[in-house]
């Protein structure tokens, strides 16, 4: 017995002295408990700011409770606001001091929306069907069925009525009486984020990305296709690492395409040449804006970052929001106005990426914004919609 630890001491001294020589970098993989937690990082506090720019509610009203489960934004047409709620509930306000019009009861599961435009309000819903109604009293004009739930809002050029489903189509629907006019498909992984882009109307074509990290331009009258490009490649080992969804809305200026996907790049594309101009790499689900000939993304850790439209040059970056739950960026003025999880709206200079003013319209996290000259009509997740005033 005796010699057999013996035998034990001798191995444990030489173990002990080569951990010793071989210094403490060889150490790193002795762990104790509590060593291999990864450090959290918080979000940005806010720091204060010089305010150069004055934010002011002029009303806000209760249009909803339950969480919606795609995009639905509020939607300013003339001197009213339009906005429908996850339970289907739709109303119609006096924009300038958000009296209700109307209220309608619609019974759908709202979860795209909504366009109004042409005198129509359109929106669409889990069940995959595409509505279009009157804005002047809300009677239906006509509903069509789409192929799969739609997740952002419809579009519509006064002809046509384009529709994104979850499952990669895109559907054209005769704006006049709902028929199918077209559908495009593109295949979509097995595994991608909740959500869709939101199409958009430029130049005379439909601009949007898919699931598969892939922008289309799609004429929108017959639905062909004038071009589809890849704007991402991602060969990672998982499924769950090759995700690239391009959820968020392109930009497109100076016939350029912009379009930026979930870990993958932002990528600009040459729209008479039809090939990559350049890309950088980046993360985001959230949708690309343009002011002063930069394109903004908002990181998957919330920092600001304005590339140069035409050469991808990253002019600034702000990372003082970061972590704290940012919305899709808007264009206001020529700066940019963000909310966060707190309920703040943030105005950034869109030249330079400094803070112009901050103003903290709700205690709950932001979910949308969308603006129109110096108006904001934004919501939060406890269902309340707000109607601010810059100057």
């Amino acid at each position: 017995w005796i010699t057999e630890m013996n035998k034990v001491l001798k191995l444990f001294t030489i173990f002990l002295s080569i951990i010793i020589l071989s210094g403490c970098s060889s150490l790193s993989w002795l762990k104790f408990w509590g060593d291999d937690e990864e450090e959290i990082e918080l979000p940005a506090v806010l720091e204060e700011i010089t305010q150069k720019v004055s934010i002011s509610s002029l009303w806000d009203a209760k249009v909803g409770k339950e969480k919606i489960q795609g995009r639905i934004f509020p939607s300013i047409s003339g001197d009213r606001l339009f906005y429908i709620n996850a339970e289907g509930e739709l109303f119609a306000f006096e924009k300038n001091n958000g009296t209700k019009i109307w209220e309608k009861e619609t019974e759908d599961q709202a979860s795209g929306g909504i366009e109004t435009a042409f005198r129509k309000i359109i929106y669409g819903t889990l069940d995959g069907e595409v509505v279009v109604l009157n804005q002047e009293n809300g009677e239906e004009t006509w509903r069509a069925q789409a192929t799969s739930e739609i997740l952002s809002s419809p579009i519509t050029n006064g002809s046509v009525v384009i529709a994104q489903g979850a499952d990669g189509s895109v559907t054209g629907f005769d704006f006049d009486n709902g028929e199918q006019s077209w559908i495009h498909q593109v295949t979509v992984p097995n595994l991608s984020l909740r959500g869709t882009s939101t199409p958009i109307l430029k130049q005379g074509f439909i601009f949007t990305g898919f699931a598969n990290g892939t922008v289309a331009m799609i004429y929108p009258d017959s639905g062909a296709v004038r071009l589809e490009l890849p704007i991402t490649m991602n060969e990672a080992a998982s499924e769950l690492e090759r995700i690239v969804d391009i959820d968020g809305k392109v930009v497109v200026a100076s016939d350029v395409l912009v379009s930026a996907s979930y870990q993958g790049h932002i990528t600009a594309i040459d729209l008479q040449q039809g090939r990559p101009i350049w890309q950088e790499k980046v993360s985001t689900t959230k949708d690309l804006v343009e002011v002063r000939s930069r394109v903004i993304a908002i990181d998957d850790k919330d920092i600001l970052k304005a590339f140069g439209l035409s050469s991808g040059v990253v002019l600034w970056q702000q990372e003082g929001l970061k972590l704290r739950g940012l919305t899709s960026p808007v264009s206001v003025r020529g700066n940019i106005a963000v909310g966060d999880f707190e309920g703040y709206i943030h105005i950034i200079n869109g030249g330079d990426g400094s803070f112009l003013g901050r103003f903290r319209a709700s205690k709950n996290p932001i979910v949308e914004i969308v603006s129109e000259g110096d108006k904001l009509a934004i919501t939060d997740d406890k269902g309340r919609l707000f109607f601010l005033s810059l100057t």
